[in-house]
C-alpha cells in the first residue's frame, strides 16, 4: 500500500472531543465506561472493514488517506476509552458479575488491539529493507492485527448479548 501512515492521528483532541459528554458522570460509573468502550470498539471495526474494502478496490490517494484518518481516530478514541475504563475500574467494580466479565474481555481484546495495531504499524515501518524475511514479519504482524481485530469484534458482540442497551 503506497504511503505508510501513522496508526495515531496527529491532533489527540480530536479523540477527546468524542467523549466530551459529561467525563465526570461517565468516569464515576465503570458500566458507563464500558458501553462507550463497546461502542467505539464497534465504530472501530467497523471503521477498519471499511477501509479494507476501499483498499480492495483499489479506490484514489485522496479517498484513501480520508479512510486513514478515519480508522486513526477510532483508534485513538478506543485508547481514550480504554483509559476511561481503566480509571473507573480502579475507583468502583461492576456489581453484575455476567455483564463484569464480558465488560473485563472487551477490555482486555481492545488493549490487544491496539497493541497489535501498533506492532503492525512498526513492522511497516521497516520496509526499508525488501528482503523475505522483513515481508514474513510484516506478514505475521497484520495477521496478528487481524486477529485481534476479530477478537475484538467477538468481545463486543459477547458484551452486548448481556448488555443490549450499550449500542
Amino acid at each position: 500500500m503506497p504511503g505508510t501512515r501513522s496508526s495515531r492521528p496527529a491532533n489527540a483532541a480530536t479523540a477527546r472531543l468524542l467523549h466530551d459528554e459529561d467525563d465526570a458522570a461517565l468516569n464515576a460509573q465503570p458500566i458507563a465506561c464500558a458501553e462507550a468502550l463497546a461502542r467505539t470498539a464497534d465504530e472501530c471495526q467497523r471503521q477498519r472493514e471499511r477501509l479494507a474494502r476501499l483498499v480492495a478496490r483499489n479506490v484514489g490517494r485522496a479517498e484513501l488517506s480520508a479512510a486513514h484518518a478515519i480508522v486513526d481516530t477510532c483508534d485513538l478514541a478506543l485508547e481514550e476509552c480504554v483509559a476511561c475504563y481503566e480509571d473507573a475500574c480502579a475507583r468502583d467494580s461492576i456489581a453484575d458479575e455476567v455483564v463484569r466479565k464480558q465488560a473485563s474481555a472487551l477490555w482486555h481484546a481492545a488493549r490487544e488491539y491496539l497493541r497489535r495495531c501498533s506492532g503492525a504499524e512498526a513492522a511497516s515501518q521497516q520496509l526499508r529493507t525488501h528482503d523475505a524475511e522483513t515481508f514474513g514479519d510484516l506478514h505475521f504482524a497484520f495477521e496478528l492485527e487481524a486477529s485481534a481485530l476479530l477478537a475484538l469484534r467477538h468481545a463486543v458482540s459477547s458484551f452486548v448479548k448481556v448488555r443490549p442497551e450499550a449500542l
